[in-house]
């Protein structure tokens, strides 16, 4: 057994040395979707549910103008003269970032395999960063037009209470 495991063990050895470095990069972010918001629109709006519009960005993140943005912000674009190669680069992204939603709400996990543990990290830190801004870009949207709403509600109610107390000033006088 000694000896089989001394003739063995080299060419293993051997094996493993010759596999290329692979480095991989991952990122976990967690999305709040607990809006302030939430309590004061209830029976008032129609609210989106922030669950689906977290999917949907995640989604999205993976659309080829995501991956192609992503590409041009870590340079992998610099070698790429012809569109099939850009539609190979760009498939080889879609392929190489995982984005996997856990088993816990609203955590996700972002990450890339590389030769190059630069190249990792720099795909994963663009890809959370897109995330982060689709993210923030919708809530600021629906919390524009949530405060739009509100700040009509309160325009209609002034008036109904101005048109109220006239009705009553009016009524006053007629009492007189």
């Amino acid at each position: 057994i000694i000896i089989s495991t001394w003739l063995i063990c080299p060419i293993g050895w051997g094996y493993v040395a010759s596999l290329p470095d692979q480095y991989a990069s991952s990122a976990r972010l967690f999305v709040d979707t607990s809006s302030l918001l939430r309590p004061l629109l209830r029976g008032l709006a129609v609210y989106n549910n922030p669950n689906e519009q977290v999917n949907l960005v995640a989604r999205t993140l993976l659309s080829r103008p995501n991956l192609e943005k992503i590409a041009r912000e870590a340079d992998l674009d610099i070698t790429v003269t012809t569109q099939a190669e850009m539609d190979e680069l760009i498939n080889e992204l879609r392929d190489g970032i995982n984005l996997i939603s856990t088993a816990e709400q609203n955590i996700y996990n972002i990450s890339y395999t590389s030769k190059s543990p630069e190249l990792a990290q720099k795909i994963v830190q663009i890809t959370l960063n897109e995330f982060v801004e689709s993210s923030l870009g919708s809530n600021r949207q629906s919390s524009d037009s949530a405060e739009e709403f509100i700040n009509r509600q309160i325009e209609e109610y002034e008036q109904r209470l101005e048109e109220a107390e006239q009705r009553l000033a009016e009524f006053k006088l007629s009492r007189i």
